[in-house]
């Protein structure tokens, strides 16, 4: 079974069904063990990579011939048509509704047809396109462009501002970054930023385009970081969108590395709850310098009481005669 989601980040809690400029991303994803997983935790069915959003946030599970949706105890809440869910209390949901989860609006589109293919994106790309759309809300300070290191374009730099727009490297004096570099083709690459992230393409080149190294074969996805050489040219992507989606899925990968990695006390069977394991007995030789230790005390007790025993007979006799 394969559900369809449309998914709007940077809405406000209670907004509604929003508006038709608001960016939709519709997303087609499969039942799985009869749920879809909502939350910040990379490989979620739907992932939204927000601090807002919690790890496991809600799920939506089948029903009989239903749906429902279940907040999971997140920390910013889950809403339905304005109403708050209650923590493991899950609610009837239809296809058109909206929920809204901490400001990011996941609308429920409904069951897809068997016989329709879905190609409506991918749930690996929808982290990229949400974080795409908050950036074009709000501008970053910088933003996705090539920056020349090293070689004839060493210095320079080439925004890509555009989303859809191919930008040309090469030799020619028509191209958009132009690289006096007799290695370079007259129009050597092309390079393209989309909603789910920015690609490269050789445009049959004579000396070819290396990535990290390797050489590319028609196109490639670039990320942050990346060094691009073209000829006698290096140049690095800076991608503000792509480096702030890794370093979320980052803290999570870091974060549940070290919830795996924590100690936990075991109990047996026949101990309660409450109760701690006993600690170790100690080793004979640990234990006979405790008792060597309080022999001195034990003598000195008994030494007071037989005086004190002799100095009130003697006052017995004393009296008594």
């Amino acid at each position: 079974m394969i559900l369809r989601f449309s998914v709007c980040a940077g809405r406000k809690p209670g907004q509604g069904k929003g508006s038709d400029a608001d960016p939709w991303r519709v997303v087609d994803v499969a039942l799985t063990d009869g749920e879809v997983s909502i939350g910040r935790r990379p490989g979620s069915a739907i992932e939204l990579p927000f601090s807002s959003v919690s790890v496991r946030h809600a799920r939506l599970f089948r029903q009989g011939d239903g749906y429902l949706i279940e907040d999971l105890g997140s920390v910013n809440g889950t809403r339905l048509n304005d109403r708050r869910l209650e923590p493991g209390t899950p609610l009837p949901i239809a296809a058109g509704e909206i929920v809204d989860v901490a400001g990011i609006g996941v609308r429920f589109d409904g069951e897809l047809p068997s016989d329709e293919i879905a190609l409506q994106g991918g749930t690996d790309t929808l982290a990229r396109r949400l974080v795409h759309d908050v950036f074009a809300a709000c501008p970053p300070g910088e933003v996705v462009r090539l920056v020349g290191i090293d070689g004839p374009g060493a210095g320079r730099e080439l925004p890509i501002a555009y989303v859809g727009r191919p930008l040309i490297l090469g030799r020619g004096e028509d191209c958009d970054f132009v690289l006096c570099d007799e290695d370079v083709s007259r129009e050597h690459a092309s390079i393209a930023r989309s909603g789910a992230g920015v690609t490269l393409r050789d445009l049959e080149s004579k000396n070819g385009i290396k990535v990290q190294g390797h050489r590319v074969n028609g196109s490639c996805w670039l990320h942050d970081g990346d060094i691009v050489r073209l000829g006698q040219t290096t140049l690095r992507l800076m991608d503000p969108e792509d480096r702030y989606l890794r370093q979320i899925q980052a803290e999570e990968a870091r974060a549940e590395a070290s919830a795996s990695g924590r100690s936990r006390t075991v109990l047996l069977p026949s101990q309660r709850a409450d109760e701690q394991p006993a600690a170790p007995e100690a080793p004979a030789e640990a234990k006979a310098p405790l008792r060597s230790r309080r022999l001195p005390t034990v003598a000195t007790t008994v030494g007071v009481l037989v005086l004190l025993s002799l100095v009130a007979l003697v006052l017995a006799l004393a009296f008594g005669s």
